[in-house]
């Protein structure tokens, strides 16, 4: 078994090398708000990175800080249908940019 700070060690490094690679492949990433970054990081560390990437409107959105409308496809997905507390609460933290 894992203590609990192992446990914490663990997912603080992989939740910093998730960010780096977020920096590396999504050129608008840095410019986002903390806040949304965090969104994008536990989407990711949910369904991987390439299932975030399958998001292509809430990305584009994103991209071009349309919170509202990105806030509203990331609600227009399966994710959304299977784990619906989290996609809200998620999206509101989205929305809340707008």
């Amino acid at each position: 078994w894992l203590t609990e700070e192992e446990s914490l060690h663990i997912l603080t490094g992989r939740i910093s090398e998730l960010h780096l690679k977020l920096g590396e492949k999504l050129d608008w990433y840095d410019n986002m708000p903390p806040e949304v970054q965090g969104v994008v990081i536990e989407m990711c560390y949910q369904m991987g990175f390439t299932g975030f990437t399958k998001f292509k409107k809430a990305i584009l959105n994103m991209k071009d800080t349309n919170w509202k409308e990105a806030a509203t496809e990331m609600l227009d997905s399966r994710w959304a249908k299977q784990t619906p507390n989290r996609a809200n609460q998620l999206a509101d933290i989205v929305r809340e940019h707008g």
